[in-house]
């Protein structure tokens, strides 16, 4: 007897090592990243790349969150986005880069999510999600986080 496997066009199988989290090194590496990003802007010693930096993990937090995420998931994600926003708005008022103790909270709560996202997404997920995060940039859209839903009084 004779097993066939369907697979859809042009997609190829995925590997062993796409299928597993990426390797600790790569993602202690983001990690360290990220939250020395974060240390430098909430001492004032920020500046734009330290501010994309930081939201690309955000927005890379966005894209690997869960098939069906739960909403705090999205409103802490928005939350760190406004707070990335609002030190990115001081700075181009050529005040310092600090952020305030809220914000740089905000920020870290998305950068721990984000920790183990990385810790525990296969690596093809992860690489889904960094498509998707260059295909934004290249579109220049304003965020591919949506809004908060108005509630109805």
């Amino acid at each position: 007897m004779s097993r066939t496997s369907i697979r859809r066009a042009g997609h190829r199988p995925l590997t062993k090592d796409m299928l597993l989290p990426m390797q600790l090194a790569r993602t202690r590496a983001l990690s360290l990243e990220h939250h020395l990003a974060l240390a430098a802007n909430a001492q004032g010693r920020g500046n734009l790349d330290l501010m994309v930096c930081l939201l690309k993990a955000v927005y890379m937090a966005f894209y690997l969150r869960s098939k069906s995420p739960a909403e705090t998931d999205v409103r802490a994600i928005r939350r760190a986005e406004a707070a990335l926003e609002r030190c990115m708005a001081r700075a181009e008022r050529s005040e310092t880069w600090a952020m305030l103790d809220a914000d740089k909270s905000a920020i870290e709560r998305v950068l721990l999510l984000h920790d183990e996202q990385l810790a525990t997404t296969p690596t093809h997920r992860y690489l889904d999600a960094l498509d998707k995060l260059n295909r934004f940039a290249l579109e220049g859209l304003k965020s591919p986080i949506p809004a908060e839903p108005q509630s109805e009084s």
